[in-house]
């Protein structure tokens, strides 16, 4: 029997619900690129506070690019102590759920309702409403967004 190749991308939006233990289970679409454990991360975007999920594999990668930058730059302390020190590892139990530490659940305001958002080689969890707030935000200043972005592509 062949086995499936792993998926390289997290894709699409997915509502989904915490249980009361605080475990989240994977959309099926991202079972296939985890294997046993992820790395959860505090994130924010505009003030807005997240998680940011890696594969450890990619988190790995991360930080090897973190270690090649100047170490006594305030910035990337500030980085290295706030993001990378942040990372948690945690292990995905024989249901694809992942038990979410309450320091982290607190920090993104994780209650019932989130949103997964897949974002390539990471994947993000949201507070519903406030991917909600966000997402209209985006929707909104979409034509400006996509210039932006169209811009950025030409340049390469």
């Amino acid at each position: 029997m062949a086995t499936k190749p792993k998926a390289k991308y997290f894709r699409g939006r997915y509502q989904c619900r915490l249980n009361d233990k605080g475990r989240l289970s994977l959309p099926s679409a991202f079972r296939q690129s985890v294997t046993t454990s992820l790395i959860l991360t505090n994130s924010l975007y505009r003030g807005n506070k997240c998680l940011d999920v890696y594969t450890l594999k990619e988190w790995e990668e991360l930080e090897k690019s973190i270690m090649k930058l100047p170490r006594l730059k305030p910035e990337v302390q500030a980085y290295q102590r706030f993001y990378m020190a942040g990372g948690m590892e945690v292990k995905l139990d024989s249901q694809s759920r992942m038990l979410i530490p309450i320091s982290l659940r607190d920090f993104a305001n994780l209650k019932e309702d989130i949103m997964i958002v897949g974002l390539g080689n990471k994947f993000e969890v949201w507070s519903e409403k406030v991917w909600s707030n966000l997402y209209a935000n985006m929707n909104n200043n979409f034509d400006q967004i996509i210039e932006t972005v169209s811009e950025l592509m030409n340049e390469k």
